[in-house]
């Protein structure tokens, strides 16, 4: 049997890895496509600055959960902590640069390539540019014009770019794409700049300014004007039930966290321990509730989720609250209401959360960074297979907007409805219907479901 993955970044990799390394006596082929020459570092791992942090302390981060010291072990035989001292807390938790978990997580995987030979594994660094079903299986178009044949395919694409806002088209010194490392270097380091988002992107685009030693003036605005929590230094152990008798409403789910959260208080526990329980029991909780009201929790709640769940690392936490007490870094809560191209800079005027109708605020600014977070309205779009499958049938967004639409084995719904018996999707694309697959260690377990899934396609089969 032949089995081809189609982006080689974290989900990617995982699932990859973990057919290597739960089935020892499987036999078949392994094909994993994927430009970047590095496997398993994807978008968020890649990241060369050094002040980009994971924002998990390594403890957290192992790739396997029956041994979940594993990624600290390998930092410290690595020696990291002695490379960068930045990297490690006074209670001895470490929180690397995230290029050494990218490091990580390709060292494991070629680990596994070797120990099982039943396994032809390949990395093919080039891009797919489309996927059609054919007599047996699929046949996968590559960048270059060769064919590739797979009786199964994983779809583990990474993120699409950010939405820009349509005000900032066309507008000169925007910068569409956080990550476009040249793009932000040629920012003067005295230049006014506007940030769009409040999130974690934001947070690193912020530290990469702070560790050029920027001077100019920075606003971040975001409609809620919140910025990730800090972590705390207390231990995490998850406590609350959302499973049993599943609050059936957003409202209600609301409530119940709500209501877990002050329970934990009252015993000196800290609140981190219930975003953990919610976040292992958020397949069950977000499964509960119709479409409707997943669309309102996203609506009304998702930034607040985020905010709790998605937390910053202790060094850049520190940095940003730095950059605030000494006025170099300012958070607005509010609306972009328009922006135009002025005599001396970019003029935008925003409407501040809570200000009475027609008040406004105004900026000058030299710079505009668009961090407002993967853009999941264009996600089909956002990639040549995605694009050309969605225009053929053979796949359609799900009902919140979030990704691709899959069943609860990860399989592909069809426009039809009809799920693809061997075409899956691994990661966050398909947390529409899982509910969370963004960090660890859902983005690590659900990969490795489809690759059980996968190992069970190959018994029996002949090819």
């Amino acid at each position: 049997m032949e089995i081809a993955i189609i982006g080689g970044g974290m989900a990617g990799a995982a699932c990859a890895l973990h057919l290597l390394r739960d089935h020892p006596t499987l036999h078949a082929g392994l094909t994993l496509i994927e430009p970047r020459p590095t496997l398993g570092a994807g978008l968020a791992y890649s990241t060369p600055a050094p002040e980009h942090r994971i924002n998990v302390a390594a403890a957290r981060m192992s790739l396997f959960p029956e041994d979940p010291l594993h990624f600290d072990a390998w930092l410290r035989a690595h020696g990291v902590p002695d490379e960068d001292p930045q990297a490690a807390m006074p209670d001895g938790r470490l929180y690397p640069a995230r290029a050494q978990f990218g490091r990580y997580v390709a060292e494991t995987l070629q680990a596994q390539v070797v120990a099982n030979p039943g396994i032809r594994f390949r990395h093919l660094p080039v891009r797919a540019e489309s996927l059609a079903p054919a007599v047996e299986g699929w046949d996968i178009r590559l960048e270059g014009g060769d064919t590739l044949q797979a009786d199964a395919v994983v779809l583990a694409v990474s993120h699409s770019a950010p939405d820009l806002p349509a005000m900032f088209a066309g507008v000169a010194g925007v910068v569409a794409d956080p990550w476009d490392v040249a793009a932000l270097g040629a920012i003067a380091p005295q230049a006014r700049i506007l940030i769009v988002g409040t999130g974690l992107t934001a947070c690193d685009v912020v530290a990469s300014l702070m560790a050029r030693s920027h001077r100019g003036p920075i606003t971040a605005v975001s409609r809620h004007g919140l910025l990730p929590r800090p972590r705390t230094s207390l231990p995490v152990e998850a406590e609350g039930d959302f499973t049993t008798n599943p609050a059936t409403t957003a409202r209600g789910l609301l409530r119940r966290v709500r209501r877990a959260v002050a329970m934990a208080a009252a015993a000196g526990h800290p609140w981190e321990n219930i975003i953990d329980a919610l976040r292992q029991q958020a397949g069950a909780a977000w499964g509960t509730l119709d479409w409707p009201e997943k669309r309102r929790l996203l609506r009304h709640l998702r930034t607040y989720w985020d905010v709790h769940r998605f937390q910053c690392a202790p060094q850049i936490d520190a940095t940003l609250q730095a950059a605030r007490d000494s006025g170099a870094l300012r958070i607005v809560a509010g609306f972009l209401r328009a922006v135009s191209e002025g005599e001396t800079g970019i003029d935008v005027r925003l409407h501040p959360r809570g200000a009475p109708p027609g008040e406004e605020m105004a900026l000058e600014v030299d710079a505009v960074i668009n961090c407002t977070g993967p853009g999941h309205r264009s996600v089909t779009a956002s990639h040549p297979v995605l694009r050309g499958l969605a225009a053929a049938g053979g796949l359609m967004p799900d009902p919140a907007a979030l990704g691709i639409w899959v069943d609860a084995t990860g399989r592909v719904l069809r426009q039809n409805g009809e799920a693809w018996p061997n075409l899956f999707v691994a990661g966050p694309l398909a947390r529409g219907t899982y509910g969370e697959l963004m960090g660890l260690p859902q983005v690590n377990l659900q990969p490795r479901a489809i690759a059980e899934s996968l190992a069970g396609l190959c018994v029996g089969c002949n090819r």
